[in-house]
């Protein structure tokens, strides 16, 4: 599959009373002295590839039977978007053990961050927005699995993203195709679970209401205040919204009202469908008003992913 830069740049339109500031969860700027113990110093320069068979693997990914499923680690019935409902997400259970925060580093050595979600045993979903620092790739990635309070399960967990293949090539948060998938150097899938992905229907999806659930390790969270015990600090836990909603769809993309800020990028919203954790959409952007109060977010359909990477078999 060739990297294709599309050109159908999104008109939301919104209306007079809620026309405002437009935002994106893009790339959060993280503390590099707090990472700089974790981060593989002999990283190279991750590869842009055209064709998914360069992955060698399958994206459908199983659940592996070894790991306990727990239907809700923490929390109860949550309110729609408009009221943060995020809490901190401290279980190492599968699902969420799938869950990681993705460091990429410039070619000036700033470090950022996003969110990824293992969906084979050496491939992470993301966003491409998160991977491109304007129309190259950043100069060094990493995924830390299941990062809760700074800390992994053990530092040679850290694994080096070898690897990148993209609907696009141009960091545009909205574009349909802002999803990647990278290949990592070590299969942690093994260890951590995968996800399933999952094409479903948004008539089907809009019925799934508070089904949904979607951790990203935002930049403004935890707030310290609220969760002092964890130490060490914002964008160093995920930050989980239990029981959200798919509310539509426009210009191609899935609408849903699960809490996210920047960092959140590449956020894989989850679902329990026929007993089984799979992922239905990838989170990619987000609108606020001029009061900087969120609208909507929006996702990547799994259906458009699919359809891309089956042109490359």
């Amino acid at each position: 599959m060739k990297v294709r830069t599309w050109q159908n740049w999104f008109s939301f339109s919104f209306g007079i009373a809620i026309a405002g500031l437009e935002y994106l969860t893009a790339p959060h700027r993280v503390n590099a002295q707090n990472l700089s113990e974790l981060l593989p110093k002999e990283a190279i320069a991750p590869t842009q590839i055209d064709s998914f068979k360069e992955l060698n693997a399958n994206p459908d990914g199983f659940v592996p039977s070894k790991l306990r499923e727990s239907e809700s680690p923490m929390g109860s019935n949550r309110a729609i978007i408009g009221e943060d409902q995020r809490l901190p997400l401290i279980s190492r259970e599968y699902p969420w053990s799938t869950v990681g925060k993705i460091v990429m580093i410039s070619k000036a050595g700033k470090e950022y961050s996003c969110t990824g979600t293992l969906i084979g045993r050496s491939l992470v979903l993301t966003n491409a927005h998160c991977v491109y620092e304007k129309d190259r790739l950043f100069t060094k990635m990493f995924f830390l699995p299941n990062l809760i309070n700074g800390r992994v399960r053990t530092k040679n967990d850290v694994a080096v993203v070898n690897n990148v293949l993209a609907g696009t090539n141009k960091p545009d948060i909205r574009s349909a195709d802002d999803w990647a998938i990278l290949q990592i150097n070590k299969p942690l899938g093994d260890k951590y679970g995968f996800l399933r992905w999952r094409t479903v229907p948004i008539a089907v999806l809009q019925r799934y209401k508070n089904r949904l659930s979607v951790a990203g390790y935002s930049g403004d969270y935890p707030d310290p205040k609220v969760y002092g015990e964890l130490g060490a600090g914002r964008g160093y836990t995920a930050g989980v919204h239990l029981k959200c909603s798919v509310l539509g769809e426009k210009e191609g993309m899935l609408v849903h009202d699960c809490d996210t800020n920047p960092g959140a990028s590449g956020s894989a919203l989850i679902s329990k469908i026929d007993g089984v954790y799979q992922i239905v959409g990838l989170h990619a952007a987000g609108r606020r008003d001029r009061r900087g109060r969120g609208i909507e977010n929006y996702a990547v359909r799994i259906g458009r992913i699919e359809a891309e990477l089956n042109k490359t078999k």
